[in-house]
């Protein structure tokens, strides 16, 4: 409603809507935006498409949302013409209105900016208009507005309109400058703006840049930007940053804020150094911390920026325009927005890529075409194309073509043909997993060259994947089974302004016979095709795996002999075959299919793989066929390992096929996902072969080259036969100790065995194998027969040193487990650097082995370890040597603060105080994740963190304590063997679960070994095989009848076990309160003590006695425990005492009525289970 102001002309206005807009404006979450209720925008069809974001508006009205568009979003109105919804806003704006004015005269084009300011609105858009520029272009996405460029020109003089032989130009000196700094880790970084709002059209980051305007210097500009950007005092720049190198070059380019006038830019490089980043004057530059920081100009305007990796850093812009320039391709004769465009798909995006062959560039590009083929009335059809209808404007296809959709490059067509009748038909996976057959027959891959009409001068390859598929069952969204016309409506994103459109296309069934001149190699494949026969899927093959030997005859009940005693009696090695493969396992022509052979017939311990029977089972948690083809691999990579220099670093990537010859890049069988074979391609070129190499001389394996892979003295390279076949041999052997059954137990004359007692399981699988070396080696008659020497070699990696290296690289035991028996070697003068170097090749061949599947390469480095990862692994052989000079924990606290200061991405300064060795040791186990990691840790509960905290910074060293974390004197330390393996496992999940399941066990552990001073010099191993395969959510998954206890084996060993105590027979299982403790995995396990209903461990783990009760019998309680829907049984105080054997205390409920007005007691499920 209006009113005329009394003694005014002017009008004002009033009622709901005027109230309405102003609540609105004085609402509106950020400036210069259009606001509309959620009613308004549904009435307005013209928003139908555009991209809002929602803004629940309180103060327009309770719980109505609201919705407010961008400025810079651009609406197309019925007319065609695009306008911006930022124009509509500066309507207000004083100066007049821009058109298009028709260019009259040639003498248009010599004019000038007039000096001084004097031109107004309207004559300079005239002025462009007489040069042709389309100034609808201008206050559209990225550009300018007209206002702003000739504030631009006339008033700021930051740019100068020159007029070069007819043609406008737009000249704009700046200064570039690469600030550099390096961070703690020695990498060179610089400082970059990141995009953000409407910049983010760029998608990458901007180096620091500034404007010369005309009349001053680009140094002077310079200091400038320092004290206004970043607050910094005048004149103290030098003294801060020096400035390394500094050039002049011009560039010409379109500029997307300028359209139509092509842009000259004069650009001042300065590459700058800051010479101190720990210069307090700095900080406001975000050091030293090199953590991403905020500015404020003058204006208000906020920036954000970030310290990038300098190798990182690219502006793939100017790359491609150099590109193109030096190919004699101008961008100037490119569509609007095709440069943006073509930056996009090749750096990207993905969707193209460029290449000069034969010093042309040619633009490369991948489409998927298919064939869909279904029968109606028994004849065959295909779906063609017909027509596309966009924003009102239907495009008829001159001819009819299959459905076809653009590729990332790289991507495989097979996945692209999924993707393609996802995204075009709207049919899933699951329908095309069961209903469409895929006929690799039909597939052919053809090229295409052509001039783009979007990159005029640019060469572009069409790559066509072109393949025929079938459909076996009807859908009515397709037309079937009648085969009706139908349309297929899928929501599109525009590159330039993210705004969805609605793209409808029309397909058509057609006879195959209408359309077989187009195809003519299409007739047999879809008129012959058996369906019931599916064709093989084009998805990965199966890995492969060797022959597993027979299963040994186990020894009977009341054998007096042991049970590896009982297998291997009469068992002998075969002599020629191992000394076969030793002595040629370099030969050209020693294929690894015979050393296979060599080795599966000459030692017969590996038959012991399969002697997985009982209870126990394999310690591992893997099955006993899976440790058999992870020994035969750590056989490979020794034998891969040993032909670097021939094939080995080859087969060693990629494996051998099913010929057992060495695989490529190009083998086509057997078939491996792109990605994979990307991960292949990526180790072999840039894995470090010479740090493998360096290993095996020192070894004494090899013998040493020169740089240029000379031996000295000439002649073939050659390799130590018998320090070869040790190796051999203690691969073969090195797991059998995993087999529960082969176990042995200390005998009374060797007691104590590494602080095992008379009688006791060696639940240690290395120890076991020691214990078997040095007290009954006859037993291994591979290693009986090897010569003196070589045993020495093979026993000091299983006993001499007692050392993992697995336990270091992990952070997986504590100083004194991991370091003591080496440093007294050490300090003994006993130890030979040969040997410590043999059992280093015999730790990288184990974990090279560590996936069950040979043929395929050592994966588990190849596909599971990045690279930095297994460089990190590598290096950390030389630690070992620092124990001659430092304490076991220096050494190691060292080792953790290395790891720490070279992880990447920066995990920032060391951390020191209470529980910095927890997440020291934590980042390290947990192996790439070590942000998820530390960020799960400050959210643990408080008495998870002090149980880890405390647990891991014992030391197991007698007067030693970290430096960091001084906190933790008393013993026994723990050893949680497996704990790295269970956080890999977990930390991209849940890591906070797995923290709190580490801490739980941690936490029992300690009940069943209390803290005491003179146990500070010992280690205690807790194994954990059988969580960590599992994910946190099946961990703590409550079977009826079950649960995770931790039992005491040993003096020196626990194990983590799931029981039964309440059999489906009823009958229960004996509990032990001394060697046995109930984990709490789930919901209650971070509940204070004092809150539980009923606490297990105070009520001493008694039996419940469920007999010779009265009114409550046996069978009543233990059915209605089964009941799914109970957590407890209900008797009155009668019934309970009927329970003569029930623990203290009962839950008393008085809430619920009883008969006789008597309380009401709950037996818990878990305290009868107990």
């Amino acid at each position: 409603e209006s009113i005329a102001i009394p003694g005014s002309k002017q009008v004002g206005y009033f009622g709901p809507s005027v109230s309405t807009a102003r609540r609105l404006a004085e609402t509106s979450p950020k400036d210069r935006c259009v606001h509309l209720l959620a009613a308004t925008k549904d009435e307005l069809c013209l928003f139908e498409r555009l991209p809002f974001s929602v803004w629940w508006n309180t103060g327009c009205a309770p719980a109505t949302e609201a919705y407010y568009l961008d400025p810079w979003t651009e609406v197309l109105h019925e007319g065609g013409r695009r306008a911006s919804i930022m124009d509509a806003a500066r309507s207000t704006t004083s100066r007049p209105s821009t058109f298009v004015p028709a260019r009259t005269s040639a003498a248009a084009g010599t004019k000038k900016v007039p000096s001084g300011g004097t031109m107004t609105d309207k004559e300079f858009a005239r002025w462009l208009g007489s040069y042709g520029i389309d100034l609808q272009r201008f206050g559209t996405g990225q550009a300018k507005t007209l206002t702003e460029l000739m504030t631009e020109v006339q008033d700021e003089r930051k740019s100068r309109l020159v007029d070069r032989t007819g043609v406008l130009e737009r000249h704009l000196v700046i200064v570039r400058m690469s600030l550099c700094a390096k961070d703690e880790s020695g990498v060179e970084r610089i400082l970059t703006k990141v995009p953000r709002g409407r910049e983010k059209v760029q998608l990458r980051n901007q180096r620091l840049a500034q404007v010369v305007p005309e009349g001053r210097t680009w140094q002077e500009v310079l200091e400038d930007c320092f004290v206004d950007k970043f607050m910094m005092e005048p004149g103290t720049r030098k003294d801060l940053i020096s400035v390394v190198t500094e050039c002049v070059k011009e560039e010409r380019l379109v500029s997307p804020s300028v359209p139509g006038i092509p842009t000259i830019y004069i650009v001042h490089e300065a590459k700058m150094e800051v010479i101190d980043p720990k210069r307090e004057e700095l900080a406001n530059l975000g050091l030293p911390s090199m953590e991403n920081f905020t500015t404020l100009d003058r204006s208000g305007k906020k920036t954000q920026w970030c310290w990038t990796p300098y190798s990182e850093e690219r502006d793939h812009a100017d790359d491609l325009a150099r590109l193109l320039q030096d190919h004699n391709i101008s961008i100037h004769e490119f569509e609007p927005g095709a440069f943006e465009d073509l930056v996009d798909e090749v750096y990207l995006s993905k969707n193209s890529s460029l290449a000069v062959k034969k010093g042309t560039l040619l633009r490369n590009c991948q489409i998927v075409k298919v064939w869909l083929s279904t029968d109606i009335v028994n004849i065959p059809h295909v779906l063609m194309t017909v027509s596309k209808v966009l924003r009102g404007r239907c495009s008829l296809d001159k001819t009819l073509r299959p459905i076809s959709m653009r590729i990332r490059i790289g991507q495989p067509w097979q996945d692209a043909v999924t993707l393609l009748l996802t995204d075009r038909l709207g049919l899933d996976c699951a329908f095309q997993k069961e209903n469409i057959i895929l006929d690799q027959c039909t597939y052919r891959l053809s090229e295409e060259i052509e001039l783009s009409r979007s990159y005029p001068g640019l060469k572009t390859v069409y790559r066509i994947h072109e393949v025929t598929c079938r459909i076996l069952a009807t859908h009515p969204a397709l037309g079937l089974p009648e085969g009706n016309d139908f349309a297929f409506s899928r929501v599109k994103k525009t590159k330039d302004s993210g705004i969805e459109d609605t793209v409808t296309t029309h397909f058509q069934w057609m006879p195959l016979s209408d359309v077989i001149s187009k195809r003519e190699s299409c007739q047999k494949d879809l008129v012959d095709y058996l369906v019931e026969a599916k064709k093989d899927q084009a998805g990965p093959d199966v890995k492969r795996r060797v022959p597993t030997p027979p299963t040994p005859q186990m020894p009977p009940d009341g054998e007096a002999k042991s049970v590896i005693e009982y297998l291997m009696e009469g068992k002998k090695t075969n002599w020629d075959r191992a000394w076969s493969a030793a002595r040629r396992i370099r030969d050209a022509d020693y294929t690894c299919r015979d050393f296979y052979e060599d080795c599966a017939t000459a030692f017969p311990e590996l038959s012991l793989y399969m002697a997985a029977f009982g209870d126990g089972g394999v310690s591992s948690g893997r099955s006993a066929d899976d440790e058999y083809q992870r020994t035969v691999g750590a056989l490979f990579a020794v034998y891969w390992l040993m032909r670097l220099d021939l094939d080995g670093a080859r087969a060693f990537a990629f494996g051998v096929g099913e010929d057992w010859k060495t695989l490529s890049v190009t083998s086509s069988r057997p078939r491996r996902d792109q990605a994979e074979v990307k991960k292949r391609v990526v180790f072999l070129e840039s894995a470090n072969w010479e740090l493998f190499d360096d290993v095996m001389v020192a070894a004494g394996m090899l013998d040493v080259i020169d740089r240029k892979g000379r031996v000295s003295g000439g002649g073939k390279r050659g390799h130590n036969v018998e320090r070869t076949l040790a190796m051999l041999v203690l691969t073969a052997i090195h797991d059998i100790m995993k087999l529960q059954a082969l176990l042995p137990s200390v005998a009374e004359r060797h007691a104590p065995f590494c602080g095992y007692q008379a009688g006791e399981a060696i639940g240690d699988h290395d120890l076991a194998l020691a214990y078997v070396l040095e007290h009954r080696p006859r037993l291994l008659p591979s290693f009986a027969g090897l010569p003196e020497a070589q045993q020495r070699s093979v026993r000091f990696t299983q006993s001499g040193m007692e050392y993992n290296m697995g336990w270091l690289v992990q952070a997986e035991a504590p100083p004194g487990a991991l370091f003591r028996k080496f440093k007294s070697i050490i300090a003994a003068g006993e130890v030979k650097p040969s040997d410590v170097s043999f059992y280093f090749v015999h730790w990288l061949t184990d974990l090279a082995g560590a996936e069950p599947y040979p043929q395929e390469g050592c994966e588990k480095y190849v596909l599971k370890f990045p690279l930095k990862v297994l460089k990190a692994f590598l290096s950390s052989f030389s630690v070992v040597q620092e124990l001659s000079s430092k304490t076991e924990t220096e050494v190691y606290e060292g080792y953790l603060q290395w790891r720490w200061t070279t992880s990447q991405p920066s995990l920032g300064e060391v951390p020191s105080g209470a529980g910095s060795v927890a997440r020291l040791r934590l980042v390290v186990m947990a192996q790439g994740h070590s942000e998820s990691v530390l960020d799960s840790f400050s959210r643990l509960q408080p008495l998870d963190r002090e149980v880890l905290s405390t647990e891991l910074a014992r030391t197991g060293c007698s007067d030693q304590t970290f430096v960091c974390d001084p906190g933790a004197f008393a013993g026994p330390a723990f050893l949680v063997y497996y704990a790295p393996a269970l956080l890999q496992k977990n930390c991209a999940v849940d890591p906070l679960g797995a923290l709190a399941v580490l801490a739980e066990v941690l936490r029992r552990a300690r009940e069943l070994w209390p803290l005491q001073d003179d146990s500070v010099g010992e280690t205690v191993t807790l194994r954990i095989d059988a969580l960590k395969e599992l994910e946190v959510e099946a961990i703590q998954e409550a079977t009826f009848g079950q649960c995770w206890i931790i039992d005491k084996t040993s003096g020196v060993d626990a194990v983590v076990r799931k029981v039964n105590f309440l059999g489906t027979d009823g009958d229960q299982k004996a509990f032990t309160p001394e060697s046995q403790r109930i984990l709490r995995f789930g919901e209650d396990m971070n509940v204070d003590e004092g809150t539980l209903a009923i606490e297990l461990n105070r009520i001493s783990y008694h039996r419940v006695t469920l007999t010779d009760t009265q009114r409550l019998s046996r069978e009543e309680v233990l059915g209605a425990l089964r009941q799914p829907s109970r957590t407890s049984v209900a008797m009155d105080e009668e019934e309970a005492g009927h329970l003569a054997d029930f623990p203290e205390p009962l839950l008393v409920d008085t809430s619920l009525p009883a008969q006789n007005n008597e309380g009401c007691y709950f037996c818990s499920k878990w305290l009868v289970m107990c």
